[in-house]
């Protein structure tokens, strides 16, 4: 049995896929949302402590704010017997890991250059270099995986294959080469647009363009499969869909049949492409954003799901009915909800605590 937690994170991401049966359960946490999650993080720990229950991987897909922040005071909240009795590995690409594996011998890193010189606001780096330094003060450096790459496979002796898809090296060196420049000239690295929404019919945007990530943090996203028993899931952060593409290659696969498909940067129109609908294949897809004031998702991704669909209906299960909250009612047109909405080819699914039920064996909640 696999249950997967897609938390309101506002913006931002924050999953727990618990999995086992009998009693005897397993626990992964993917990225911990923005601050405001803090304590929701660090009560999601607590509770699997009370369970006598251990965290196999807390996985830090990067390092932009709603992805981290959540996570690094959640943790900073703990006492560090609850850490390291309940965490058994963190895995999450570092400066130092990144300079280890692929070069950089001579260099100082970034992450010892930038103590005490964080500013009060950045954005990513500050945050990175905040976890680093969190998880010496709590005695958890020791479980620092810190260089995660595609093509690496992951058994941790409950049942589970975890498949590393993104980042590949060519995007690792682009992210080590992004921490220089901040640290001599204290730049904040952006966060990647997203096209504004349209009033076009989900037909006409079939035709529309999808766009290119130009964010360097985001083409560093841990991507990977999820695998227990015969359920697959893939989690795609904010990963760039032509890296995940080669990730899938290497590992072996032409076209990879998903249960479960958590879609890139919260259904940016820069992060899916055609090709990767047609390498993931899947029915059911996870969208974690509050809308983001109107940022996402994009139109024209939901578009070119139901162009590339092999089969009928789509689910789309959401943490935020955003389609209300944040437009209004109007993100559909008439056309969208005669053809797609009425007919029950598109399902929008706001999660809640009940949970939905997928397949056998697999349920998606919105709150524990």
């Amino acid at each position: 049995m696999v249950n997967v937690y897609l938390f309101p994170a506002d913006e931002g991401d924050f999953i727990w896929v618990r999995y086992g049966s009998n009693d005897k359960f397993s626990n992964i946490i993917i990225d911990g949302g923005t601050k405001d999650s803090a304590a929701e993080y660090a009560e999601l720990i607590e509770y699997i402590d009370s369970r006598n229950e251990t965290i196999e991987a807390l996985i830090l897909t990067h390092i932009d704010y709603d992805h981290l922040q959540g996570a690094v005071s959640g943790i900073a909240i703990l006492h560090e017997k609850i850490l390291r009795r309940t965490i058994k590995r963190i895995l999450f690409n570092s400066c130092r890991g990144i300079m280890r594996e692929q070069g950089g011998i001579g260099k100082k890193c970034a992450e010892d250059v930038l103590k005490g010189q964080i500013p009060t606001e950045g954005y990513g780096i500050d945050d990175a270099v905040a976890f680093m330094d969190l998880l010496k003060l709590k005695h958890l450096r020791n479980r620092l995986v810190d260089y995660i790459i595609c093509g690496q496979v992951w058994q941790w002796g409950n049942g589970e294959i975890i498949r590393i898809i993104s980042p590949g090296k060519k995007e690792l060196n682009h992210f080590l080469n992004m921490w220089e420049p901040y640290c001599q000239n204290k730049q904040v690295t952006s966060y990647a647009g997203n096209m504004e929404m349209t009033a076009d019919n989900l037909n006409t945007l079939m035709s529309d363009k999808l766009g290119n990530d130009p964010s360097v943090n985001n083409a560093a996203s841990i991507a990977f499969l999820f695998e227990y028993e015969d359920i697959k899931i893939a989690f795609l952060a904010d990963a760039r869909p032509a890296v995940c593409v080669r990730g899938l290659k290497a590992l072996g696969f032409d076209r990879y049949h998903a249960d479960l498909v958590k879609l890139s940067h919260h259904g940016s129109k820069n992060n899916t492409s055609d090709t990767i609908l047609k390498k993931l294949i899947t029915q059911n897809y996870l969208l974690s954003t509050n809308g983001n004031a109107q940022k996402v998702p994009n139109k024209a991704v939901i578009a070119h799901i139901l162009k590339n669909a092999e089969k009928e209906p789509i689910q789309v299960l959401c943490n935020y009915d955003w389609w209300e909250i944040v437009y209004y009612g109007k993100y559909f047109t008439q056309e969208d909800k005669e053809v797609y909405l009425d007919t029950d080819k598109l399902r929008l699914i706001l999660l809640n605590d009940e949970g939905t039920k997928v397949r056998d064996g697999l349920k998606v909640y919105g709150e524990r």
